[in-house]
Order: C-alpha cells, then structure tokens, then sequence
C-alpha cells in the first residue's frame, strides 16, 4: 500500500484552471488509466477516487466515483458496442427518463413520514441556530429523503435487470 503512495498524491492535483483546454494535472492519472487498460492479466480492475463536488469529510461510499475502464484491445472493440469483461459482471435496466419516472410519485415502502418530520424540524433549527456551513452535508445524512433515493429504489423495485450484449 506505501508503494502506492506517490501515484495517490500524482493523482490528487486539483485543476488550477478551470476553462483550460489542456489540464496537465490530469496527465498521470490519464497514463495510469491507459496502463489499467492494457494490461488485462493484472489484478488491478479500475480505480476509486472521491468526488470532488462532495465534502472531503463526508463518510461512507457516497461522494466515491468508480472507474473501470474495458480491458480489451481495439480489435476486440470494434466489434462489439461494449467491452465483453465488464458486459459480464453489470446487470441493467431499461434506459427510462428521470423526468418522466418523476411524474409517477413512486413512494419507497421504507421512507417513514416521521422522517420527512425529523429532516424538516433539522434544517428549521439549523436555520435558527445561523449555522452558516454547508447544506450539502445534512442533505447526504438524509439521503433516503431525496428525490435522487425515491427515484433509484422505484428503479429497483419496479425494473427488471439483465445482462446487456456486449
């Protein structure tokens, strides 16, 4: 693990400029990605990193973006709309507009309305209180009260998963 070290700091330079078309903090881990990609006989499937629109401190897995880039070569490639490895391991729901699973107000069994109470009595005292930090961190404590929750558990309890073709 201290091995991997230098390539976690090389990798965690944050853009210094936003509008550039180039970003050369991005180079390494760019090199690092190339190099999961080609060699398919490795243990190293992909890489996690934290987002960086999320609190540093948030805990858990939220806030962590997963990229597995395909393990195949381009001959491979250009015959199949998807990598065959990684076809194999996901199973997938039909494509659905959010916008659209919106309007049907699916409500989760497990969302009690004493939450929807407890969440409100929350923010309403933090407001009292004059707390001036970020919203973002309360919103990921009550997940399960989001828009984003309600419309992934209808997702799941409503669409049936399956294998796509590579």
């Amino acid at each position: 693990y201290l091995a991997l070290w230098p390539l976690i700091i090389a990798c965690n330079y944050l853009k210094k400029y936003d509008n550039a078309s180039f970003v050369q903090e991005y180079i390494i881990p760019n090199l690092l990605m190339q190099w999961i990609s080609r060699n398919s006989n490795e243990n190293v499937v992909g890489i996690a990193y934290r987002s960086t629109k999320l609190p540093a401190n948030a805990l858990g897995s939220r806030g962590i973006n997963v990229v597995l880039p395909p393990k195949v070569r381009y001959e491979e490639m250009a015959n199949n709309e998807f990598c065959p490895n990684l076809a194999k391991i996901f199973k997938f729901t039909l494509p659905v507009s959010w916008q659209v699973l919106k309007t049907v107000e699916y409500v989760p069994e497990s969302v009690a309305q004493s939450d929807r109470e407890n969440l409100s009595r929350r923010l309403r005292r933090r407001k009292n209180r004059e707390l001036t930090g970020s919203i973002d961190d309360e919103i990921l404590n009550i997940y399960n009260l989001t828009d984003f929750y309600k419309l992934e558990t209808c997702m799941d309890e409503i669409q049936v998963y399956a294998h796509i073709k590579p």
